[in-house]
């Protein structure tokens, strides 16, 4: 189990909030954030690419009151504001690229990101086919 915000406070709609301010923040004008049965997400555009990041809602049957699961609920969007953070930070500092730290959440034109196609069983195994470069010299 998560450990960071376990015991959190913070309204979701804050936490949603504070992810729009950071995104502002951070360049990033066009964004949304969406709401389902199954979970939420935040999508947004950046150098004409689309970018999803899906938030799972925790199963209620792995909680013994409402008040646990909303808990757990909570504490989710706060990993995620403290993951958007770190990660548009790192950009930021010049340590990684845009591209590169988000590129598992790029939108295909299907809908699924990069990600999701990555990990399809037949995706897999063409990639465990492929002759790949040697990660060290020598």
């Amino acid at each position: 189990m998560a450990r960071y915000a376990i015991d959190t406070k913070v309204p979701i709609s804050r936490s949603k909030a504070q992810i729009e301010d950071t995104l502002l923040r951070y360049g990033i004008k066009e964004f949304g954030i969406g709401v389902s049965p199954r979970g939420d997400g935040i999508i947004f555009k950046k150098n004409g690419k689309v970018y999803k990041i899906n938030v799972p809602n925790p199963d209620p049957q792995n909680f013994s009151t409402d008040v646990k699961y909303e808990q757990a609920r909570r504490q989710r969007w706060r990993i995620l504001l403290l993951s958007i953070k770190a990660k548009l930070e790192e950009i930021e500092a010049g340590l990684i690229s845009f591209d590169d730290q988000f590129l598992a959440y790029m939108a295909l034109p299907d809908g699924s990101t990069v990600g999701d196609f990555m990990r399809l069983p037949e995706n897999a195994e063409r990639l465990a086919k492929t002759k790949m470069p040697k990660l060290l010299i020598g």
